[in-house]
Order: structure tokens, then sequence, then C-alpha cells
């Protein structure tokens, strides 16, 4: 089967699972339509949609390390938010807050690996990536010393160097 044709079935099947995800129900009108839908999404868009094994490297070797940082980041997403939380919700919360940027050393090198990193502190409350470049450290804005502390020896960050190690 030829690259790209794999290309277009592998995000249809992505962006189908995703419309079942959200779809209200699973009638067999709604199902065709998804399916519909998720193929013309990505012919029209196959030359912008990243290939899972070669820009995403997604392989045999490194899915169960993909499945472990996915695994992570629910359980970090999940942490974060009771932090963020529990300082709302005390009497002094601006006593704790420091709101401050911080630069993150990392030691992943491969550009796709930074972006996951990027976005995976966006993504916990409490931390937002500011600045991400393709070398040199990233500009994170923090809530709380507790949070730029947790930067430094992150269990997301050694799930992804796993994955660039198998590349």
């Amino acid at each position: 089967m030829r690259a790209d044709l794999r290309l277009k079935l592998g995000w249809t099947a992505t962006l189908f699972l995703l419309w079942l995800m959200f779809a209200q129900s699973f009638h067999y009108q709604t199902i065709l339509v998804g399916l519909g839908v998720a193929f013309l999404i990505a012919s029209l868009n196959s030359d912008l949609l990243p290939s899972l094994s070669s820009d995403l490297h997604v392989t045999h070797r490194t899915i169960v390390p993909w499945v472990r940082y996915f695994g992570y980041l629910v359980i970090e997403i999940i942490k974060a938010s009771m932090q963020v939380a529990r300082l709302a919700f005390t009497r002094d919360c601006c006593g704790h807050m420091i709101s401050d940027y911080v630069e993150h050393e990392t030691v992943l090198r491969e550009p796709m690996m930074r972006v996951f990193l990027a976005n995976s502190i966006t993504l916990t409350p409490g931390t937002l990536t500011v600045e991400a470049p393709l070398t040199g450290p990233l500009l994170v804005h923090v809530l709380t010393h507790e949070a730029a502390d947790g930067l430094k020896d992150w269990t997301i960050e050694r799930q992804l160097a796993a994955i660039e190690r198998k590349i």
C-alpha cells in the first residue's frame, strides 16, 4: 500500500474515532457522516497532516512509551488541577502565587518531541509555555514555586526522552 494512501487512511481512522467520541448517537447516519467527513478532511489536507511514523515517531518500538506518556500526562494534569484548585480556594491564595517566568532547559533535541513537551506543559494547569524555540530553553510561565520545581525532573519529559532514544 502506498505511503500517502496509508497516511490518509490512518488519519481518516483517527479523525473518525475523534468524531465518535463526541457524537451524541451511534445511529448509522451519524457513523456514515463521520466517516465521510473524516475521509474528506484527510484527503483535502493530506499535505498538512503529519505522518505517524516519520513525523510523530509512532512505530512498533515506540508504542509502549507513547502509551506511558499519555497515561502520565493524564495523571499530571489531574495532580496539577488539584494543586491549582487548592490554591484558588485557600484564604491567602495570593500569598502562595508567584506568577513568574522560568527558563526550562530540556534534554530533548527532536523538534516534534520539544513540541510535545511544550504542549504538555501548557496542558498542565498552573504552567504555560510562552516560548518554545527549536534549540535552547523553553520559556514557561508558572503560578507557584511548586510548579516551577516540578518541571526540573518531570516524568513527562523523561517519557518523551525515552521515545526520542528509540527513534
